[in-house]
């Protein structure tokens, strides 16, 4: 599927509604703009499409847990997918939301993590309205 930026904003502007609520977490100093509103669907599109390759894989390469750890394989996906955001500095460049927003955002939207960590429906994780892009 190929996605513009001009249907991406097309897409932004029919959910403008559950936007605040549901592709990105409130913080005081964020501000949302148009930069943002790509931005944020950039991370909830990009975190489905890498889930989505990582399910595709053979079940011996997908499947593969770490020693000591209590954790899945597709926990360990999730939790990987936020890795790329730790950073010293808790504000990143104004066109980006903040990183907390970045990493949760898309996984409280995305059913497989809810399943994953066996999050229950109506938690901030798991919301009963999800914002999907297909």
């Amino acid at each position: 599927m190929l996605v513009t930026i001009t249907s991406g904003k097309s897409w932004i502007w029919r959910s403008s509604a559950p936007t605040s609520s549901r592709l990105h977490i409130s913080v005081k100093e964020e501000t949302l703009n148009e930069t943002l509103d790509v931005e944020n669907l950039a991370d909830l599109v990009g975190t489905k499409i890498a889930y989505e390759a990582f399910s595709s894989l053979a079940p011996a390469y997908r499947d593969e847990i770490l020693a000591g750890l209590d954790m899945s394989a597709e926990q360990l996906f999730f939790v990987n997918s936020c890795a790329k955001l730790c950073a010293q500095h808790a504000i990143p460049a104004k066109r980006y939301a903040p990183y907390r927003s970045r990493c949760i955002v898309p996984l409280m939207n995305m059913p497989e993590f809810s399943r994953a960590f066996d999050c229950a429906a109506g938690t901030p994780m798991n919301p009963r309205e999800k914002c999907t892009f297909w």
